[in-house]
């Protein structure tokens, strides 16, 4: 990234983004790891892991809405933040119909998120049963 006007280091088990609060800043992982949890059910989901160079947050450049996971560092991780206002700034060069396919797949990914979480929940339950299962065929023998 070319411009990255804040820089912020977090330690192992620091909460970067909170699922649910809107904030309009993207970070950049300068260095380090962090993990992206979702919510569903009552149950934590881990969507993904993030390292160096990967951008989490971008839909809260696009439009305020509440963060649709919470990211956290895994160990020590520096991050680069980009704020909305120079976010959008920027984007005043790009032409009207190309922030358009920006908006719409920003709204997108939102969805997919939503849906991989939902997707990752049923994975785990079924993984549990199949667990089970294979834990009382052992006993059986």
């Amino acid at each position: 990234m070319d411009y990255v006007p804040l820089v912020e280091k977090y330690k192992d088990g620091d909460v970067i983004v909170t699922e649910g609060i809107v904030s309009n800043n993207a970070y950049v992982v300068l260095s380090g790891k962090v993990r992206v949890v979702k919510t569903v059910q009552d149950r934590q989901v881990v969507i993904s892991v993030l390292g160096k160079g990967d951008v989490f947050g971008e839909m809260g450049l696009i439009g305020e809405a509440p963060r649709s996971a919470t990211i956290v560092a895994e160990g020590e991780a520096t991050l680069g933040i980009i704020d909305r206002k120079s976010f959008l700034a920027k984007m005043e060069a790009i032409p009207e119909d190309m922030r358009f396919v920006i908006k719409a797949m920003v709204n997108r990914l939102a969805a997919t998120t939503e849906k991989l979480a939902q997707v990752g929940l049923k994975f785990e339950s079924t993984q549990r049963v199949l667990d089970s299962y294979s834990y009382r065929k052992k006993e059986d023998h």
